[in-house]
């Protein structure tokens, strides 16, 4: 089964009506969205791809320095960096703390800021 057959949602409207998930097809495919999830909390830049991906006029971009820094911050426990103007330090540490808090159910996460 290819990663662009496991990514197809499920869940389909039509018309008020709602068509439930599957309890046995997930079961039966766990396997395959365990490596799906471990492979994202690997490269957490690639999972945002992929859901900037589901919107066809999404233009974001990452620039290389700043899928570095996700992917650092994702795979080791304390981070300290120091960066200059515009690097976008405060957007990626607050997208790496959601990335976190989906790929990791139940994680305590908490962010501290010094000043203002």
């Amino acid at each position: 089964m290819s990663l662009s057959n496991l990514l197809k949602t499920t869940t389909k409207t039509l018309k008020s009506q709602r068509v439930e998930i599957d309890k046995s097809k997930i079961k039966d495919n766990l396997e395959y969205y365990q490596q799906i999830i471990s492979y994202w909390r690997i490269y957490p830049d690639k999972f945002i791809d992929y859901l900037c991906s589901l919107n066809p006029d999404n233009t974001f971009k990452f620039y290389f320095f700043q899928r570095i820094y996700l992917r650092v911050v994702m795979r080791y426990r304390t981070v300290y960096a120091v960066f200059s103007r515009g690097f976008s330090k405060s957007f990626l540490a607050v997208l790496s703390l959601m990335i976190k808090a989906i790929l990791y159910p139940g994680a305590n996460l908490a962010t501290v800021a010094d000043g203002k």
